[in-house]
């Protein structure tokens, strides 16, 4: 699979929940409407049908796999695999973000590909070699599913922990790869540092990993911050929003394609 190298853009949510909802239902209508070619005056016009139904395009650069990205994960929503950590539902929305300043009209028929550590930093299939414990052959934190009208997909995990390794240490993120016909884009997800502060604070098992060992020597690592991450430096990133309901955060974003779109072609990966 060739990626196209071309930089993505990251996208910020500012409109209300059904004026996203009306502007996909009028993309998916143009879609089907036959095969004349999409410009960007049609877009555009698109995105204004209801007033401030818009999104906001932010360009930021592409950022890479990571070490543990496979490509066999499981079409499904609930990812956690009853793994201890606070309940998180992370909501992305999948743009078509055809120039910088534009409205970014969402996508349909996106995969969108997420993988995490869990709550103790770990990452399933990846054996003793590379992290504190054997986790080879297993599937928790990793699934994929294709975004609906509105260009949305739903998770149902656990807020990740901070990841370290034999070479390299992380904030905590989540890995994305969103497929869109022709398209393939990379992101890595940030959480605000006063959000993560308050889990390693005051709640298990967030706050038993202030400090780690690093795999294979008897060296102890204390948690890194946004600030203090080399990926989240070179990714120019800015942490999602995220708000607690119960029990539970509920984290979202918005990723987009910058493209004109081959509309009709298969995404690359089901």
């Amino acid at each position: 699979m060739k990626r196209d190298r071309r930089r993505f853009v990251t996208t910020t949510v500012v409109l209300a929940a059904s004026h996203l909802v009306g502007v996909g239902r009028a993309w998916a209508q143009s879609r089907r409407a036959g095969t004349a070619p999409v410009t960007p005056a049609d877009i555009d016009a698109l995105a204004k049908q209801r007033s401030g139904a818009q999104l906001t395009c932010v360009r930021t650069p592409e950022s890479n796999d990571g070490p543990f990205y496979y490509t066999s994960s499981l079409r499904r929503r609930a990812i956690a695999e009853g793994r201890r950590g606070v309940p998180m539902k992370l909501r992305i929305i999948v743009a078509n973000a055809l120039r910088p300043g534009n409205a970014c009209p969402p996508l349909s028929d996106a995969v969108v590909d997420i993988w995490h550590a869990d709550a103790d930093g770990l990452y399933s299939n990846v054996g003793v070699d590379l992290q504190e414990e054997d986790a080879t052959g297993q599937t928790f934190m990793r699934g994929h599913q294709v975004t609906d009208a509105t260009g949305t997909v739903e998770f149902d995990s656990v807020v990740p922990g901070w990841e370290i390794g034999r070479t390299v240490a992380r904030t905590t993120h989540v890995h994305v790869k969103v497929f869109h016909e022709n398209k393939v884009v990379t992101a890595q997800l940030y959480f605000p540092n006063l959000f993560i502060d308050e889990l390693y604070a005051n709640v298990d098992p967030y706050r038993r990993h202030l400090r780690r060992r690093v795999p294979g020597t008897e060296r102890l690592l204390s948690r890194l911050r946004n600030e203090e991450d080399a990926g989240y430096l070179a990714d120019q990133s800015t942490p999602m929003p995220i708000r607690r309901e119960a029990d539970a955060a509920i984290a979202e974003a918005t990723i987009g394609i910058a493209t004109l779109g081959s509309f009709g072609v298969a995404p690359l990966f089901r």
